[in-house]
């Protein structure tokens, strides 16, 4: 069995939820939008004066971990 394909898979039918996910120099928490094309599309709230959110493209190749937030 082939983990990317897995992987993929799953990241495919978990649209919507939260999800934490860290880069070799990066942590990223928000809402999974996307994923296609090797890139994971999450809406990131932005804490500040105003909440803001933004979204953020993360290559499926630079991610170390990725935990789901319940």
């Amino acid at each position: 069995m082939n983990f990317s394909w897995v992987l993929e898979s799953q990241l495919q039918q978990s649209k919507g939820i939260t999800l934490e996910i860290a880069t070799e120099s990066a942590l990223f928490e928000g809402v999974l939008v996307s994923f296609r094309n090797g890139l994971i599309e999450l809406e990131e709230t932005v804490i500040g004066y105003e909440r803001e959110s933004r979204s953020v493209f993360i290559a499926l190749s630079s991610i170390n971990f990725i935990k789901v937030q319940f």
